[in-house]
């Protein structure tokens, strides 16, 4: 079963390989999306086959097995049952999601419907409750939220929760019900991050000479009356941004600046956990490290993909270095500094005065890493009044802004229509 796994693997890259010298292309929303991922209907044949030997790798391109073990490669779907796919099959369900993935990389300005909310001030960052989630439907809403003045959780239809307190609140989703109130510093909380399997939160003080901490999550969710959660410190103070890696789930770098902001440093750890006397204990583990050249600027974002690269901005360039310090890609997209910066596991999304650019991580990590994809103008466009914009995401569907004008703020929201 593994080796004709791998011989359609194999064949697929020979058969991708082909395409791209030749020129073919598919139209997005079709069966035969372009993928480097999607096989061919008739995968594997080259000529002086003979004919049952095309029928057998016919019968291996329509396997349930293998559009499932691709998936399983590409997505974290192990909970997605057959009763989920309920009539399609596992290569439908497959093609489905590579065109969700590929319509906002591949669309144009045109493309997008433009809404815009009233002025209403918002006190967080946004963040979705929906988005990229993995069904059949056609066309999925796209759900945000933040935080009002009055601490209140608010939430829009488009088509992380730390206080000043120093404690982690986790709510479920998506009805937002508190499960629990721990206590990690003494100080308020700047930074707070989930890893992309929910098994790990990172949390960092606002107090600089604070060392960040990592808890498991399981003992945020359950807290053991009378003891602390599980956590271990991370040994770097002046910690200013941290990212988890969508691709290897218990990897996460920091971003430490020295207090002048003149020495800037990159630190990447693997955590793990290891049964020792009958208790549980979290390990970090530094794998690479390196500290930006002097006469590049200090970085306000960063973001991370594979686990062996990071992106960043610098002034109006976004830049992919290595973990271990080496540059390998270099964009300039924005006439102006880049003011704004979001990443996940899909997209890159920069913004500079009045325009959003997006970007596409390659897959499987080949180069080149990031593609750069759609550029919108004009987007917030006002002579009466100053806005700047304060924050940026997307997801499948949609991209949403935030627009901060004096202390009030303004959702400007793009839906693809397409």
């Amino acid at each position: 079963m593994a080796e004709w796994l791998r011989s359609a693997r194999e064949s697929t890259r020979r058969r991708a390989k082909l395409s791209q010298s030749t020129g073919a292309c598919h139209r997005v929303g079709s069966e035969a999306s372009a993928s480097a991922y999607c096989l061919p209907a008739r995968i594997g044949w080259e000529p002086g086959r003979t004919s049952s030997r095309k029928k057998h790798w016919n019968r291996i391109a329509e396997s349930d097995f293998l559009w499932r073990s691709l998936s399983l490669e590409r997505w974290d779907c192990s909970n997605f049952t057959d009763q989920h796919l309920g009539t399609h099959t596992w290569k439908q369900f497959f093609l489905h999601q590579r065109r969700k993935e590929l319509q906002l990389a591949l669309a144009q300005p045109h493309n997008f419907i433009y809404k815009v909310t009233k002025n209403i001030a918002y006190e967080m960052e946004l963040a979705y409750l929906s988005g990229n989630s993995l069904t059949m439907k056609e066309q999925e809403k796209s759900i945000i939220c933040s935080v009002s003045p009055k601490q209140e959780l608010c939430a829009w239809d488009v088509q992380e929760v730390g206080d000043v307190a120093g404690d982690i609140y986790t709510f479920t989703l998506p009805g937002l019900r508190d499960v629990s109130k721990v206590t990690a510093f003494q100080y308020g909380i700047a930074l707070l991050h989930c890893s992309p399997d929910k098994k790990w939160v990172f949390a960092c003080g606002t107090y600089s000479r604070t060392l960040p901490q990592v808890f498991l999550t399981e003992s945020l969710v359950r807290p053991s009356e009378g003891s602390a959660p599980l956590s271990t410190s991370l040994p770097h103070k002046l910690c200013v941004s941290a990212c988890w890696t969508p691709e290897v789930k218990n990897r996460i770098t920091l971003m430490s600046q020295s207090n002048t902001g003149k020495k800037t440093e990159f630190i990447t750890f693997d955590l793990t956990t290891k049964r020792t006397g009958g208790q549980t204990v979290i390990q970090a583990h530094e794998i690479a490290s390196f500290q930006l050249a002097a006469h590049l600027e200090s970085p306000i974002w960063m973001g991370a993909n594979d686990g062996y690269t990071i992106v960043f901005t610098n002034g109006p360039y976004l830049l992919l270095f290595s973990i271990t310090g080496f540059l390998l890609q270099r964009f300039e997209d924005h006439q102006a500094a880049i003011n704004n910066f979001w990443v996940d596991p899909r997209y890159v999304l920069t913004t500079s005065k009045n325009s959003v650019h997006v970007y596409m991580w390659e897959e499987g990590g080949r180069h080149p890493y990031l593609r750069s994809c759609c550029h919108l103008e004009n987007i917030w466009h006002d002579p009466t009044t100053h806005g700047c914009i304060s924050s940026v995401m997307c997801d499948n569907a949609s991209i949403v802004l935030k627009v901060t004008v004096s202390e009030s703020s303004t959702l400007v929201m793009y839906s693809l229509n397409m």
